[in-house]
């Protein structure tokens, strides 16, 4: 009698047994089986891929948002090691992100911050970040390295807010603050309209050194929208203005200017922009009270542990 062959039956493998079958493999045995690379995960099931999305207010459209932590870590690893010589602790900007990974999404889907800054618990003071992060830009194609920055208020006089910590910052990407409704929203707006704080209060907190809050609710499209925020220091910002110059080749804020709300120069806060014209940094000081309409303010978010 002729042996008859059996029919073959696929088992179908239920989707929770294939994915935990599919996270013990090896990333080569992955790659071998075309199901690309395992993105790695923290014990609390966060991994560096964040996606979300932002409802443009004044457009009305949704913007998709992505950050790759990793791809941050690599970035600002190599900025610190080639400007400062300062080698950063990956693991707690890890930690950092995993710890406040939820709280990270909301304020991306409430504001719209489409990147981050990775900032030391040991960072220079702002002459050596000014020295080594500004004035060694070099702009190329004819034109060199950029003028030295121009200090409208004593630079020795300029104190930042003290927080000897690693943050992750938040951040807009925009170049001027007209290209982001929420910090075009800013612009017009006194130290006291863009806190929630009378003048005293704020006299008070600039004596104390203490962190100027934004609190400010805002109207866009008949949309009302509360702002809760920060702003940066000007070392902050330097550092934004160098990473960013590195990323597009163009410098923040050519348009207008920006308060800096962790910096104040005596009684008076810090604001900054650039001059394309003369190829430097500007960075003054102004009163509270000082409204000016190309003055704005660039949001931020930070998060440490």
């Amino acid at each position: 009698m002729p042996f008859e062959k059996p029919e073959f039956q696929p088992r179908t493998i239920p989707k929770d047994e294939f994915f935990a079958k599919a996270e013990a493999l090896t990333e080569e045995e992955l790659m071998q089986l075309g199901l690309g690379k395992k993105e790695k995960k923290s014990s609390q099931g966060v991994g560096p891929l964040l996606e979300a999305s932002f409802r443009n207010p004044e457009s009305g459209q949704e913007q998709a948002i992505e950050i790759n932590l990793e791809e941050k870590i690599v970035e600002f690893r190599k900025f610190y090691k080639d400007k400062f010589n300062l080698e950063i602790n990956e693991a707690e900007i890890r930690n950092i992100w995993v710890n406040n990974h939820a709280e990270i999404k909301s304020e991306i889907e409430k504001y719209g911050y489409d990147s981050i800054l990775i900032v030391p618990e040991n960072l220079p003071g702002e002459a050596e970040v000014n020295r080594k992060a500004i004035e060694t830009i070099d702009e190329g194609a004819g034109k060199g390295k950029v003028a030295a920055t121009k200090y409208w208020a004593e630079q020795q006089s300029i104190v930042s807010v003290k927080e000897n910590k690693y943050k992750i910052i938040l951040t807009h990407s925009a170049q001027n603050l007209a290209d982001q409704p929420l910090l075009k929203v800013t612009k017009g707006k006194n130290i006291m309209t863009l806190t929630g704080l009378n003048p005293d209060e704020v006299a008070t907190r600039i004596t104390g050194n203490q962190e100027l809050s934004v609190n400010l609710e805002v109207d866009v499209n008949g949309q009302k929208i509360e702002i809760k925020a920060e702003g940066l220091s000007l070392e902050e910002y330097e550092i934004f203005q160098r990473t960013y110059f590195e990323k597009t080749g163009k410098h923040l804020d050519e348009i207008g200017w920006t308060w800096l709300l962790k910096s104040c120069s005596g009684s008076r806060v810090v604001l900054a922009s650039w001059s394309p014209g003369v190829r430097q940094l500007n960075v003054s000081a102004y009163d509270p009270g000082n409204a000016a309409v190309d003055l704005g303010l660039r949001l931020s978010r930070s998060f440490s542990n």
